[in-house]
């Protein structure tokens, strides 16, 4: 089955009904589970058809958006899995108008979304999420995040976040925070590291909850047509993710209480127009 899809894949992509193919390997040692991947993206009218692949679970997901000229932009979609597992649904929906962006997302599955797709979080259960950004003038914006969740025993955890961002040669983030009544301080810096294009954007959370996340992005020739980008996100209570990206390659190690390891190739086909 998993060689039939990529056949269909390669030859929607040869008549250049593909926008891109992703294929790969995932793997964790505990439980033990090996599965190869594979994702595929088209375009269906004024729509962007997803299909997602894995042993034992099918997702398939459906988004566009809408353009309002010069006011905003808003963009929406909704996705469904389905596994020997169970099943899940999501829904989001973003916009921007002017000085005001926001996100809302919600989604739910009975039984843990990392066995409908791979790299998820080990939850399941309902959860909502919606978050907000204000631009004050051209340097300094506000940004408010909410989260609530409850998972499958019925157990209801909330979040809230409270950022300000001053962009001045680099940017400099200073925010409060708190997740499942754990309170933390947040700083921020994002800036350029030299010349050529390379940028660092690192975020700190300290507190009751601790982590570190960090992105690096930097060229990989004169053109920028290719970058290389780097990703540790470092937590306490133990937990780590490290992510390398390049020429359409991908890997992500993760580690929370079990090791896993997931490869991935990118053929970008492009689409019509």
């Amino acid at each position: 089955m998993h060689l039939v899809i990529i056949a269909l894949g390669l030859q929607l992509s040869a008549f250049g009904l593909g926008q891109s193919l992703t294929f790969g390997l995932y793997g964790r040692l505990s439980p033990e589970y090996l599965t190869p991947t594979l994702e595929v993206a088209l375009p269906l009218g004024g729509f962007d058809l997803q299909a997602r692949l894995q042993r034992g679970a099918l997702g398939v997901g459906l988004g566009s958006a809408v353009e309002f000229s010069a006011l905003g932009r808003v963009s929406y979609g909704v996705q469904a899995s389905l596994g020997f597992a169970g099943w899940g649904i999501q829904g989001s929906a973003s916009g921007i108008f002017g000085p005001v962006a926001a996100s809302l997302e919600a989604l739910y599955s009975n039984t843990l979304r990392s066995s409908l797709w791979v790299g998820d979080e080990a939850q399941g259960g309902l959860k909502l999420g919606l978050g907000g950004r204000y631009r004050l003038e051209a340097r300094q914006t506000l940004g408010l995040q909410l989260g609530f969740n409850r998972d499958l025993l019925g157990i209801a955890r909330g979040s809230g976040e409270l950022t300000y961002a001053l962009r001045q040669a680099q940017t400099y983030t200073f925010g409060l925070g708190v997740e499942d009544s754990r309170f933390y301080g947040l700083l921020g810096w994002r800036g350029e590291l030299n010349g050529a294009g390379t940028l660092l954007d690192t975020t700190l959370r300290a507190g009751q909850l601790n982590r570190l996340e960090a992105a690096l992005t930097t060229p990989l020739d004169p053109e920028q047509l290719n970058n290389l980008k780097l990703r540790l996100t470092l937590a306490y209570p133990w937990a780590a993710n490290l992510g390398l990206e390049a020429y359409g390659f991908r890997a992500d190690a993760d580690y929370d209480g079990r090791f896993s390891l997931w490869l991935r190739y990118t053929l970008d086909f492009g689409g019509n127009e």
